[in-house]
């Protein structure tokens, strides 16, 4: 052996020690940002995915939607259940899925640019919106542009619709004879936002002042004791703050005095139940972001909740892969379908292939 080679040999080798060393560290760094005592992506949580997604697969309409009724919000969900475990358009074990509920979403979308079943107004606007901004970014070039002109038509729709409180409300403006009589409520102002959020976050330009604006309407309709649902209303839920909190997260708000007050509102009433899945007055649609929420917190606010919900989702699991959707009981009465996506977006939160849940 040369003393050329000898130093090439030592300089691999040497290279080598270097990247195992960092890989290790990386590992280790992971290790630490885990919740302790859990794993967030164990084998159970992944099995458990599976037996939904199979489901969900099971139950999609014809036209590619979902559900019998609010089939726009239900539509929008399941897509995104599917993407949220790496599935893509025509990618992946459920790829044709995702393909069939885009071509259902399109298929709903009006000369305005407004998205609806006659059924989920604004909601399934916002949602239908979100699903659009968090494909598009894998669709083939040849049909982004197209989903990009209905994605643009979509945020514009919102845009329009936004009232001078910054807030919307339950119809988009085209709908109304006049915009004086437009309200805006916090629900929908939620949706909404983490719809335009995620299109700007997939290069649509949206003005980042009606970001703010909303942002800000969210803000001053929080309060010590729960999110407000109109700047002048009374009534505050956990459901509600929750969507608050995660939606101010989605928007880039990690330090202000009002996610605070809305974190220690959730800490308070996930302390005073047994399983943190019932702190929410709304099951499903409120603990889609309470997961959020307490994902984006992190730390012991993502161990107070994690162990025992995700634990509670395992056991009521059904045979065939859903969890029950019936008036009732721990359902809404928007389907098994409507229930069984957001218990497979909770479950997937921790896997981070959707853009809009990263932290």
């Amino acid at each position: 052996m040369n003393g050329r080679t000898a130093c090439w040999i030592l300089t691999v080798v040497t290279a080598g020690a270097v990247v195992a060393a960092l890989l290790a560290g990386a590992d280790d760094l992971q290790a630490q940002q885990r919740p302790r005592g859990v794993d967030a992506v164990s084998p159970d949580t992944r099995a458990a995915v599976a037996k939904a997604l199979a489901f969900l697969k099971t139950q999609q309409n014809q036209d590619g939607s979902f559900g019998r009724s609010y089939q726009l919000a239900n539509s929008a969900l399941c897509g995104l259940a599917f993407l949220g475990n790496g599935n893509g358009y025509n990618r992946g074990p459920y790829g044709e899925q995702v393909a069939k509920v885009l071509q259902y979403v399109l298929s709903r979308q009006d000369k305005w640019g407004y998205i609806d079943d006659n059924h989920c107004r604004m909601h399934g606007h916002g949602y239908a919106t979100l699903f659009l901004a968090e494909v598009y970014g894998m669709l083939p070039p040849e049909y982004q542009k197209r989903v990009r002109r209905s994605l643009q038509r979509a945020c514009k729709v919102v845009l329009d619709s936004q009232t001078n409180e910054g807030g919307w409300g339950y119809h988009p403006s085209h709908t109304l004879t006049y915009r004086r009589y437009m309200s805006d409520e916090g629900s929908i102002t939620i949706t909404v936002v983490q719809g335009l959020r995620a299109a700007r976050n997939a290069g649509i330009n949206v003005p980042k002042a009606a970001i703010n604006k909303g942002v800000k309407y969210i803000q001053r309709c929080m309060t010590k004791d729960g999110c407000q649902y109109t700047l002048n209303s009374r009534r505050k839920t956990y459901t509600l703050t929750a969507a608050a909190v995660s939606v101010l997260n989605s928007a880039g708000v990690y330090k202000s005095k009002e996610l605070e007050m809305g974190l220690n509102f959730m800490r308070k009433r996930i302390a005073s139940v047994t399983v943190p899945l019932h702190a929410s007055e709304w099951p499903w649609y409120g603990n889609l972001y309470a997961v959020q929420a307490m994902w984006q917190a992190g730390g012991k606010d993502w161990e107070s909740f994690y162990p025992k919900s995700y634990e509670y989702l395992l056991q009521s699991q059904r045979g065939n892969g859903s969890w029950s959707g019936a008036r009732g009981g721990w359902g809404s009465g928007y389907g098994d379908t409507f229930s069984t996506s957001i218990a497979a977006l909770m479950l997937e939160t921790p896997l981070g292939y959707l853009p809009i849940f990263e932290r």
